[in-house]
């Protein structure tokens, strides 16, 4: 039994079960998570026959091995191999101050899926097919492990890994819980961003957490018709029903939303998107992050995924002044790691895929 797959209610749930006292549970949370042990046996404030007993019949461990690679703008993209032999892919992305050039945060986008099912045309990830969820040992560990592995501490964490993180919605939730309780010291709530395609049910699950995250929305298209085709999740909801549900979002959280969007060449990039998503940023305080694509030919893309293409950046940086011009507050954003597979949308274990073509 992993221990990290229990937030701080359901440990001492587990610890009254076994006729110990509560105490010895925020003990055991504030190990975990605020001294950062990596080993059952380090948490000296435990008897030693208490901690014995521990180690006999429970884990903290989540990984078999961890892999990585470093791009040459610093972003590291991490590979882990958990115990039952499957693999997840996460990436470390360092943000400077670009005139002090000094570190200012570190950013940690993790998966919460091995594989996905949402088969959004864009994204490498998808052509993999879900294989299951992540456990919420597994989510944590992401975290803590690159943090031991680096020696630094991880200031934000984003859930825009490989996967649909609202679709593990009880396991996703919990890690947010775990991260976010005052007596972890990991981060605030602020800090956190899950990203979803549009699970418009568990988006309004996620407002009522007594510490919900920021919400980011996988938008990439101002239209139904387009919307439909890239990312058939919309078939389930269209973008009137996944606004209604971003409002809600807001009303409950106070907190801004963010839509990401990949420009494609003369698809959604025309005028006309750029009015639509004016608008749709100004129904709530919002951002619109636009995002190169980045180049997912090593899955063989068949289809629609075909004829994606990326706007130039000079397009990009027009299209933006064109949101701007109409009300919208935009931000290119960067991308970090295209050189190693581990830009937004390139999460598909490439190294994987190119070992079953070596065999």
């Amino acid at each position: 039994m992993n221990l990290r797959n229990f937030d701080y209610d359901e440990l001492i749930q587990l610890f009254n079960n076994n006729d110990l006292p509560d105490y010895r549970a925020e003990q055991l949370f504030t190990a975990l998570y605020s001294n950062k042990v990596d080993s059952l046996d380090k948490i000296t404030t435990f008897p030693k026959e208490l901690r014995a007993d521990l180690m006999d019949n429970h884990t903290i461990k989540s990984f078999k091995s961890m892999k990585k690679q470093v791009s040459v703008d610093g972003s590291i993209k991490y590979l882990f191999t958990m115990e039952d032999g499957k693999s997840i892919e996460a990436v470390f992305m360092p943000w400077y101050d670009d005139a002090e050039k000094t570190n200012i945060r570190n950013t940690l986008c993790i998966s919460s899926q091995v594989g996905c099912s949402l088969d959004c045309k864009f994204c490498a990830t998808g052509t993999m097919d879900l294989e299951r969820n992540l456990e919420t040992h597994e989510i944590i560990s992401q975290i803590l492990d690159i943090e031991h592995d680096l020696g630094t501490k991880i200031t934000n964490v984003v859930f825009m890994g490989m996967g649909e993180p609202l679709l593990n919605y009880k396991n996703v939730a919990r890690a947010v819980n775990i991260l976010t309780h005052p007596l972890t010291d990991l981060m605030s709530r602020r800090k956190i961003t899950v990203s979803t395609s549009g699970v418009v049910p568990n988006i309004k699950r996620m407002a009522n957490l007594s510490r919900p995250p920021k919400l980011a929305i996988s938008l990439h298209g101002t239209t139904n018709g387009f919307r439909d085709k890239i990312m058939p999740i919309n078939l389930k909801a269209d973008i009137t029903v996944l606004m209604n549900a971003v409002e809600e979002y807001y009303r409950k959280t106070k907190l801004n939303i963010t839509y990401e969007y990949i420009p494609f060449e003369g698809m959604n990039d025309t005028i006309e998107d750029a009015k639509r998503l004016a608008k749709i940023c100004k129904r709530v305080p919002s951002r619109i992050n636009l995002i190169p694509f980045n180049d997912i030919s090593f899955t063989e893309p068949t289809g629609i995924a075909e004829t994606l293409k990326p706007s130039s950046s000079e397009r990009i940086v027009e299209f933006a002044n064109e949101i701007r011009s109409f009300g919208g507050i935009v931000t290119i954003r960067d991308t970090f790691g295209s050189d190693i597979d581990a830009a937004c949308g390139q999460l598909a274990l490439s190294t994987r895929n190119e070992k079953s073509k070596e065999n």
